[in-house]
């Protein structure tokens, strides 16, 4: 009895753990489970010896994915290549931005905006992944000549393998130094600057050195003594004097330089003001002076107006009166011409009688 309720209680154990066990693994595994991810690909030129299956994919150091397959596009896609294909898995959401709604469509847009996938290492020599960034260059990756059957991302050197490019560049370009010919080169300028060192008289020139220190040191003894003789400071003391002397007159005129410099600026808004004031008055006088004008000149075109209608209707009796004025002149005329031969005639109705012509002869 005490045999089976053991062995009971132990199938009883094994039975919990397992169930446990099951439980525990349905509790923290559902996330990966239903976690929602979506494929892509994409093709290195360069080795990707570190990267794995189950190898991350980060975005600026953030897990976005793994690596599920590391092949080549013969494999896939019976396609002559020398690349290497890679298929990573993606969560739904990371390139979702605003309303966006399809995560396809959001990582379509984040290629085009210059998403690429480039390896990176953990370390010189560690374990690699898969890194994405945007870059600004508008490059489209490699060329692949086949459909691909996921969404294909653009794929970037590596800085190892930039690095490595650069470094064989450089050697490149070393082997193609002419290193002979600039050794020869260099051997030929060393022994035209021994030529023409040996042409040099060093001698003359240290004399001529020697000479150019002793007189250094002469003008030096010279400038020294000059600083320090009493004449030279009694010239110091005079200008300070002077200095002194100009100060205090600058300090003296200072007042009445301000003084003046108010005076002028009072001056000048006195001129500006009474400026102002003449032009006040003189645009009011202008205004009214032509005010009246044009009440003049409208007085006058009325008074032409009126002379025009006034002679317009009275033409007929101009005309008489003109004609009358005519008739009066030439009467006048006539009697002025009659005056003069008879004067008489202003007193008598009738001219005087003739005398015969011979009355006269006889007396």
């Amino acid at each position: 009895m005490n045999r089976n309720a053991n062995y009971f209680k132990l199938g009883l154990f094994v039975i919990i753990s397992f169930c446990l066990g099951v439980g525990f693994l349905i509790v923290f595994g559902a996330g990966a489970f239903l976690k929602k991810e979506m494929l892509a690909e994409t093709c290195f030129v360069e080795s990707v010896q570190g990267l794995d299956v189950g190898s991350e994919v980060k975005y600026k150091g953030v897990s976005i994915g793994t690596v599920k397959t590391i092949t080549t596009p013969a494999k896939v896609y019976n396609a002559t290549s020398t690349y290497v294909l890679v298929v990573f898995s993606l969560d739904e959401n990371v390139f979702v931005e605003g309303r966006e709604k399809d995560p396809e469509q959001a990582f379509v847009n984040a290629i085009e905006k210059g998403l690429k996938v480039y390896l990176s290492f953990k370390g010189l020599t560690g374990a690699a992944f898969l890194e994405t960034d945007y870059f600004p260059d508008k490059t489209s990756g490699l060329n692949i000549t086949w459909e691909p059957r996921h969404l294909y991302v653009p794929s970037r050197k590596s800085n190892i393998k930039r690095l490595g490019d650069a470094l064989n560049l450089i050697l490149e370009n070393l082997t193609e130094m002419n290193i002979v010919g600039i050794t020869t080169n260099l051997e030929e300028l060393l022994e035209t600057l021994n030529k023409k060192t040996a042409t040099f008289d060093l001698a003359g020139i240290s004399t001529q050195t020697s000479t150019l220190l002793a007189e250094i040191r002469q003008t030096n003894q010279q400038l020294s003594d000059t600083l320090g003789s009493p004449e030279f400071h009694k010239m110091i003391q005079d200008a300070q004097g002077s200095f002194a002397g100009i100060r205090d007159i600058v300090d003296k005129a200072g007042e009445p330089v301000n003084q003046t410099l108010k005076d002028l600026q009072h001056t000048a808004a006195n001129a500006r003001t009474l400026t102002r004031e003449l032009e006040t008055r003189t645009d009011t006088g202008l205004k009214q002076v032509s005010g009246q004008i044009d009440t003049l000149l409208e007085s006058l075109n009325t008074t032409v107006k009126m002379l025009e209608t006034l002679v317009w209707l009275n033409t007929d009796t101009v005309n008489r009166t003109i004609d009358n004025f005519e008739h009066t002149s030439e009467n006048l005329k006539q009697l002025s011409l009659e005056i003069k031969q008879y004067p008489g005639r202003l007193l008598m109705e009738r001219p005087p009688r003739k005398l015969p012509e011979d009355t006269f002869e006889k007396e």
